[in-house]
């Protein structure tokens, strides 16, 4: 069971169906998967793609999709598009038995708050009963004692036939729905269904907002701790130290380890509001949780897997979280300080650095501070020391070229004006086309100015490359020297 959890996590989309499918006992193997895995899973392969899987599993874990996707943020209704939806699935699935057992799962309330808002309710009792507006649109139930228009925005077929199901199964119990779909307050059958469904969560390892958002609270970790993270920003990265550690350990162990490790995802999905119906989100943030933990593991072990994995056994996995952010927030307050010295006086959020350090730069001023790698089109968590490492290497060249403009008489201070003289808004001056127009003045006898920017190709005088080598090298006076002077060639260059 473990080998096939771990095949799918590795695998991608339709690479899980054909891992189930093709197992021994494709129906077993679902049934054996943690509730949320396999939500997860159906998710990554798209619902529409799996019916089969939906139909094979337990009423628990249908129920659980439900959960998942049909709601929203505390304040939204749920959506009943998410329910019905889930409901045909599982009837396309084939297993009549199977799927009358996943509809008697699901909460009373949620399937008469269903009713409530997609139905206008008439008792054929009552004297004088109405007739239908829309044939089309009405539904007699099969013991003629209501007719049901439609007036929702529901899918009329899936809500015929899930009354239909609900007759054939019990028709009793159907009319004892509808009678309460008739008579509750739509806001009370919200609550309770939304009562049971946060109870569910909390027991299956999903926490509540203030207890999500803990996980991503500022912690200053005690002296002994800062020994281990201090001087292990490694240049060369590994392998996720969270996965190490996890294989060193077995039995009740490794359930405890990967129940905190399912915990720390779940708290990340919450605190983040991430759409769970939106495959895409939900794998990235789940990847940033994973990350995220894992450098705490690195940075507490000192990159130790056999003392990470009795630090995943013995400590709170939120202090392990809590420890990984906290060296994404100290880069933060370093990003901060570069950041306002970057701003020309007019801007809000633009800084005079180039790509990659400008994106580099923003993602860490994020809300949650990322990584943004170089080349790579979207920012992720910080999961290593060596991914430690290289944010403070791209800070230290935001700093060098900073230091460049100053030295030279050009900081953003002075670049300001400059652009409101050209006619420039603050996201058009870079630090590369203030170097070029400092250069072209120098070599041509001109008062500096910005100008020149506005041109669509940049002419570069003769003796420009020298004039660009002495200027870093006579500005920026360590290391970093070398990498600027590289950066600034490659944009002047383009």
């Amino acid at each position: 069971m473990r080998a096939a959890r771990k095949a799918l996590q590795q695998a991608r989309g339709k690479q899980k169906l054909d891992l189930i499918l093709d197992s021994a006992d494709p129906g077993r193997l679902v049934r054996a998967l943690p509730a949320e895995e396999l939500y997860f899973t159906l998710l990554d392969v798209g619902p529409d793609d799996a019916a089969a899987l939906v139909a094979m599993a337990a009423p628990e874990q249908f129920r659980h999709f439900v959960d998942m996707s049909a709601w929203g943020a505390a304040d939204e209704p749920p959506r009943m598009r998410e329910v019905l939806h889930w409901l045909r699935l599982a009837r396309e699935g084939g297993d009549t038995a199977r799927f009358r057992r996943q509809l008697a799962a699901l909460d009373v309330e949620l399937l008469a708050l269903l009713f409530r808002r997609e139905l206008s309710i008439h008792d054929l009792d009552e004297d004088n009963p109405p007739q239908p507006s829309q044939p089309g649109m009405a539904y007699y139930t099969p013991d003629r004692r209501f007719l049901l228009e439609f007036t929702g925005g529901a899918e009329f077929a899936s809500l015929r036939q899930l009354l239909d199901d609900l007759y054939a199964e019990d028709a009793f119990r159907a009319g004892q729905l509808i009678e309460a779909a008739r008579w509750e307050q739509p806001t009370e059958l919200e609550e309770l269904a939304r009562r049971w469904r946060e109870g569910r969560l909390r027991d299956a390892g999903v926490p509540q907002l203030d207890e999500a958002l803990a996980f991503y609270a500022r912690r200053a970790a005690p002296a002994q701790e800062t020994a281990a993270s201090t001087g292990t920003a490694l240049a060369v990265k590994q392998r996720p130290l969270l996965e190490a550690a996890l294989e060193l350990l077995s039995g009740e162990e490794l359930e405890q380890a990967e129940e905190s490790a399912v915990y720390a995802a779940n708290a990340a999905l919450v605190a983040n509001r991430a759409p769970l119906t939106d495959a895409d989100e939900v794998r990235a943030t789940l990847a940033d949780a994973r990350a995220t933990l894992s450098l705490g593991l690195e940075l507490l072990s000192g990159g130790d897997a056999a003392r990470a994995a009795r630090l995943l056994v013995e400590k709170p996995v939120r202090e392990l979280f809590q420890t990984g952010m906290s060296e994404a927030y100290r880069l933060q307050t370093r990003a901060r300080k570069i950041a306002a010295a970057a701003r020309l006086p007019q801007a809000q959020s633009a800084t005079v650095l180039d790509e990659p350090l400008e994106s580099a730069l923003q993602a860490l001023l994020s809300l949650r501070p990322q990584l943004r790698e170089p080349g790579q089109r979207r920012p992720r968590a910080f999961g290593s020391r060596a991914d430690v490492a290289l944010a403070s290497s791209l800070l230290d060249e935001a700093e060098a070229m900073l230091a460049l403009l100053g030295a030279h008489g050009i900081p953003p201070s002075v670049l300001g004006p400059k652009a409101e003289e050209a006619g420039l808004g603050p996201a058009a001056v870079k630090a590369s086309g203030a170097i070029w127009a400092l250069i072209e003045s120098q070599l041509n006898g001109r008062d500096f100015s910005l100008h020149g920017l506005a041109e669509e190709v940049r002419q570069k005088s003769p003796g420009f490359d020298q004039q660009l080598h002495d200027l870093v090298r006579n500005g920026v006076q360590n290391e970093t020297g070398g990498i600027i002077l590289d950066r600034l060639k490659k944009a002047l260059n383009r």
